[in-house]
């Protein structure tokens, strides 16, 4: 995550709340104080993305248009914000990459380089990642969820404890499981992609 020495911890909270009671200038001003810190997010998801047409500032320009219109968020905190514009660029990279697959011109997956299986980067398809986390989600959401904040927010367990009201060996034993349980899934699935039909 970026340093977050600059940023009042108090200042953003305010200014959280003040946009959960409607206040458009608090919302604007909080957008302004954390923009090179949504760049950071931005830029991160985009490197591993292989063949994107979205530039960085776009990807932060489509996150802020979707979480402006979410009504009612309860958002906690700087960290916790910071998480759910990542939710958001991934979601935009990923309904992205089904519009790539949908143009029969285009033959290039979209992959994402993550470290899954251990500290060599894997390249995995997009798509097909997706897939697993909602049948995780679907099994234990909340293990999803730390690999959401993991992969697409870059979060550190610490981080990802404080966001979820957890503890961090609960964080740490979650991404554990998490990550055996995504290996095996994506693996199964190369192994179905691999047979013959």
């Amino acid at each position: 995550m970026a340093d977050t020495q600059h940023t009042d911890p108090d200042d953003i909270r305010g200014l959280l709340a003040a946009w959960r009671e409607g206040d458009e200038a608090a919302r604007d001003r909080l957008f302004t104080l954390l923009y090179s810190e949504l760049r950071q997010v931005s830029a991160a998801l985009l490197r591993a993305e292989r063949n994107s047409s979205l530039s960085t500032g776009d990807l932060v320009n489509e996150a802020v248009m979707r979480l402006i219109r979410l009504e009612r968020i309860e958002w906690n905190d700087k960290t916790h914000f910071l998480a759910l514009a990542a939710r958001a660029m991934r979601r935009i990279l990923i309904d992205n990459a089904r519009r790539k697959a949908s143009d029969k011109r285009q033959h290039h997956k979209v992959t994402l380089v993550t470290r899954i299986a251990g500290a060599g980067a894997d390249r995995i398809d997009f798509d097909i990642l997706e897939k697993a986390l909602i049948r995780l989600a679907a099994i234990d959401k909340a293990k999803a969820d730390i690999v959401e904040l993991r992969y697409f927010a870059g979060m550190s367990h610490q981080e990802i404890a404080e966001v979820t009201g957890t503890s961090e060996a609960t964080v740490k034993r979650g991404w554990r499981a998490a990550r055996a349980w995504l290996l095996d899934a994506l693996e199964a699935d190369k192994q179905v992609r691999d047979t013959p039909a």
